[in-house]
């Protein structure tokens, strides 16, 4: 049986799309909402000072968080339990 040019993988996936899109209208302000959260992401990322910036930093935190973290253990490891305790 012959298929019909509009009837693509394509279109098959649209349809979907646009049919859960007007069953749901909770999807289109999802999708809308979730656009607008990127861009800003991407906005501050680029205002930062770039991709490599922001990878250089987020790694900077990441080491001192772990620096704080272990200090905190060694510091409760350490300690002598007390008369109280």
């Amino acid at each position: 049986m012959r298929r019909r040019a509009s009837d693509t993988p394509y279109t098959r996936a649209y349809k979907r799309m646009y049919g859960a899109a007007t069953e749901y209208p909770g999807t289109i302000a999802a999708v809308i909402v979730g656009i607008g959260i990127t861009a800003a992401l991407l906005w501050a990322v680029r205002r930062s000072g770039g991709w490599t910036e922001f990878q250089t930093d987020a790694k900077d935190a990441i080491r001192e968080g772990y620096d704080y973290a272990r200090d905190g253990y060694e510091r409760i490891r350490n300690r002598q339990p007390s008369l109280t305790e």
